[in-house]
């Protein structure tokens, strides 16, 4: 499906595209895989030291109970540990497996943003107005577009341009087509 056939169902009468782009197949999978083996490490080593605690606190509770001493006081300190060093694999683990952004396709027209999925259907749009500044940030040579809304001070509802071949390109467009209102002075 060509560019302009994946948006016209999408665009409202008289609106037509400034910039559209979708995200390098390339660009996901390196950072799956980037993520994957950072966290997917991070989850190992963690379970692995809460194994070696775990085998200690066991060690530690035949220990004592053969020749009870003043250690077996923090012999519970090794359990603490283990179930805190397994909680940690467990978030590995689960960071590991997260699916990538839904977001694969993304358009600027003179009203709004829109993000699609694989599948076309809009999973995110952002009108022009909210368009309170836009960052570049993440990757050195490809980083990712965020678009920060108005009247979101906790910015929970950034709309994100994630891995784009060229992103300084998308946001010069969408600081000129949304420009920054001027301060008061």
């Amino acid at each position: 499906m060509s560019a302009p056939d994946l948006w016209t169902a999408h665009l409202a009468p008289g609106e037509t595209l400034v910039w559209s782009g979708s995200a390098s197949p390339d660009l996901r999978k390196a950072d799956t895989s980037r993520r994957r083996m950072i966290y997917g490490l991070a989850g190992a080593a963690s379970l692995l030291i809460a194994v070696m605690l775990g085998a200690r606190f066991v060690e530690s509770l035949a220990m004592n109970a053969i020749q009870p001493s003043m250690l077996a006081a923090f012999t519970p300190l090794y359990l603490v540990f283990a179930l805190a060093m397994l909680a940690l694999a467990l978030w590995g683990v689960r960071r590991a497996l997260e699916a990538p952004p839904a977001a694969a396709h993304f358009a600027i027209t003179a009203q709004r943003l829109i993000a699609l999925n694989d599948a076309g259907a809009i999973i995110d749009q952002m009108p022009g107005p909210e368009v309170d500044g836009v960052i570049a940030g993440g990757r050195r040579r490809t980083p990712d577009v965020y678009v920060l809304r108005k009247d979101d001070p906790k910015e929970e509802r950034v709309f994100a341009m994630e891995h784009l071949d060229r992103p300084l390109e998308a946001k010069a467009i969408i600081e000129e087509t949304f420009p920054a209102p001027e301060p008061a002075a």
